[in-house]
């Protein structure tokens, strides 16, 4: 791949960072876990020009964060997990050792060319669209100026000659509709919070016993 390219490994105690650069040198990089390692690490990429850098991630909780974060802001991101990696070194050794896991991943992007990451942002906003618009609906109790409902409560208030109540009480159930199948197409999205308040039938029937 052209350009400039980046592999980031997560170690159990250390993010990894080897960067293979315009003129064939390697810089490498160390990260610790803390609460602000996502901000770090994008600081420290920054010197690197978006458009012309291809970064490759193992799939980690964390990465999946950093992944959205890069591709946001112009990155050309690669995820791979780690039983792809792990089959693939197993079927194209290196003719030299890598010297380590990281120098593996970069190896993988430059040789493999995996496709491109897509940033779940879009799908997560759409959904904290779907909540807030649950809780305007689950609030219209507490609500004192009319004016102030739900656009589509008001409308059904009007039609239907009903309260606000009776009215958040219709809509629910097609919101809670949107919510699961947004969850649907898109699992990566899922909490276990959102599996227990819209998918309580699936945990249940994992924790009855078969017979």
């Amino acid at each position: 791949m052209k350009g400039i390219n980046i592999a980031i490994y997560f170690d159990p105690d250390l993010i990894r960072i080897c960067v293979h650069q315009q003129d064939d040198s390697y810089l490498s990089q160390t990260f610790n876990y803390d609460d602000s390692v996502i901000e770090e690490i994008y600081q420290w990429l920054e010197q690197f020009t978006p458009n012309r850098t291809h970064i490759c991630l193992i799939e980690h909780d964390t990465a999946d964060i950093l992944a959205d974060e890069l591709v946001d802001n112009g990155y050309h991101v690669h995820q791979v997990s780690q039983h792809d990696l792990l089959n693939w070194f197993a079927s194209e050794p290196p003719a030299t050792p890598d010297g380590s896991p990281v120098r593996a991943l970069l190896r993988y992007l430059e040789n493999e060319k995996p496709a491109e990451y897509q940033s779940r942002t879009p799908q997560i906003e759409a959904l904290m669209d779907l909540l807030d618009e649950l809780d305007d609906l689950e609030g219209v109790d507490e609500v004192e100026d009319e004016d102030n409902l739900p656009d589509d409560v008001l409308r059904l208030m009007k039609q239907k000659k009903i309260t606000a109540n009776d009215a958040a009480q219709r809509l629910l159930p097609e919101v809670n509709e949107r919510i699961r199948e947004h969850l649907i197409s898109y699992p990566e999205l899922m909490t276990p919070e959102l599996l227990e308040d819209f998918f309580p039938e699936l945990l249940e029937a994992l924790e009855t016993p078969k017979h």
